[in-house]
């Protein structure tokens, strides 16, 4: 992630310095928008990572049997996260972050 951020502030410091006015704000928009995006995403990802909830994906669907599965739905990525239901603490025990069909994240216990 470093290094997109990295790649993405040369590109800003390029398009400053080389491109018309009009050009410049429309690149340094879009710019903006994906370092948005890769925030919001990097921090799903840790939060993934850690066996938190994510913060920036919402509910979509929820299965409860035995293993409660809950489906969250990011911009882009999909969550998937099962709770043991036989313990009072509900307590997760995997959590599958995915993007493009493949799993980016994840974590077991």
């Amino acid at each position: 992630m470093i290094g997109i951020f990295i790649i993405l502030l040369l590109a800003m410091l390029l398009i400053i310095k080389f491109c018309k006015k009009t050009l410049k704000i429309f690149l340094s928009i879009i710019i903006v928008v994906v370092t948005l995006y890769c925030i919001i995403l990097s921090i799903d990802i840790n939060r993934v990572n850690s066996f938190e909830e994510p913060i920036f994906a919402i509910k979509v669907d929820e299965t409860d049997l035995t293993y409660k599965t809950i489906v969250y739905q990011g911009l882009g990525y999909t969550i998937n996260e099962s709770k043991d239901t036989t313990r009072t603490d509900n307590q997760i025990i995997k959590i599958e972050m995915y993007m493009f069909n493949k799993c980016i994240a994840g974590a077991v216990q």
